[in-house]
């Protein structure tokens, strides 16, 4: 089923149902991804680095060499004294940053922080690692500790008493730093799968749908497609309830549903599929009746009744209106012919 994902891909692209971003990078499972890409539904991206630690008063050496420096740190951390230590690994980074001991140092800070429970500090650490020392650290494990520290805060985002501590946008920004740090890595399409529902839980449906488009489009091939063909859909459908006055809207969610069922007929949420589908042809039905009507009633304009009754019966002549609509067709054209003599 995994692979048919990629079939959806290639009919949205012809059917135009899509969002001009989402046709940018075409299919067949190139995750064609780097730092610096623009990735639709993302936070703008600031491309400046990480500034480089400078010495500080805060953090002072204890030994004269970066050998001794971090061998006295790592004995303090055995020792159980955290803070002791994270203050060292801190002091050895910003004094000789060009070592290899600072690179250790640094991964060891980062992982201080997670064991003193200070995970935002411990995701920025781990952060600063993999741009000083991408070359001198274990890069797929340190975006391993990102995503499960991102996914914790998600979590449990609040206070002893349930209230939300403070907003997602942070939390979503990290998962975000992930699929930029490392567009062609297995956690990326789950780490948009997670920017894309936190899009969702904060009712940006736009820009979730954006995010779910480009799992589509760059991972067509993974799991996550799957459940990113639904998810777009659902936002479709959802906006296209909210903004039920807008017809191209709605033409468009009805051309991505239909496709979806057609590319994946056993989708394990086939049923919703369906349901949306046809609840947003009723609307598309009411949208073009109700125009004809008000051409035909509240603003008499001849042409325009005509050709909005025309349109209806060559799109939905099978629907609960056709039969009315082809009757007002021949009494229009039946007053026409007797007034022309």
């Amino acid at each position: 089923m995994i692979k048919k994902a990629y079939f959806i891909i290639s009919a949205l692209l012809i059917s135009g149902a899509i969002a001009p971003a989402f046709a940018q990078y075409g299919g067949g499972g190139m995750n064609r991804g780097y730092a610096s890409d623009n990735f639709d539904g993302f936070e703008s991206f600031d491309d400046g680095r990480i500034s480089q630690k400078k010495t500080s008063i805060w953090f002072r050496l204890s030994k004269n060499t970066a050998p001794e420096q971090l061998a006295y740190c790592q004995m303090r951390e055995a020792k159980g004294k955290l803070n002791s230590a994270r203050k060292g690994y801190e002091a050895l980074v910003r004094k000789w940053p060009t070592t290899p001991e600072a690179a250790q140092a640094q991964l060891k800070l980062a992982k201080v922080q997670e064991k003193l429970k200070k995970y935002s500090k411990a995701f920025e650490e781990y952060q600063y690692t993999l741009v000083h020392y991408s070359g001198n650290c274990p890069y797929e494990k340190i975006l391993d500790r990102q995503f499960r520290i991102a996914n914790f805060l998600l979590h449990n985002n609040t206070s002893m008493f349930g209230w939300v501590l403070s907003g997602t946008k942070d939390i979503r920004m990290r998962f975000e730093e992930i699929v930029r740090n490392a567009p062609r890595s297995p956690i990326a399409p789950e780490a948009m799968l997670k920017v894309g529902s936190i899009r969702e839980g904060e009712e940006e449906y736009e820009e979730a749908s954006k995010v779910y488009d480009g799992i589509l489009n760059r991972y067509p091939d993974s799991k996550q497609a799957i459940t990113a063909a639904y998810l777009s859909s659902k936002c479709r459908y959802t906006l296209s309830v909210k903004h039920n006055y807008n017809e191209n809207r709605c033409r468009e969610s009805i051309a991505f549903l239909k496709t979806a069922l057609k590319r994946l007929p056993n989708h394990p949420n086939k049923v919703d599929l369906e349901k949306w589908l046809q609840e947003l042809t009723n609307l598309l039905i009411e949208q073009n009746y109700q125009k004809a009507l008000f051409y035909d009633t509240k603003r008499y304009n001849a042409a325009a009744k005509v050709s909005a009754y025309r349109r209806f019966m060559n799109e939905l002549s099978d629907s609960k209106y056709g039969e009315i609509v082809r009757n007002r067709l021949t009494e229009i054209n039946t007053g026409a012919s007797v007034n022309s003599k």
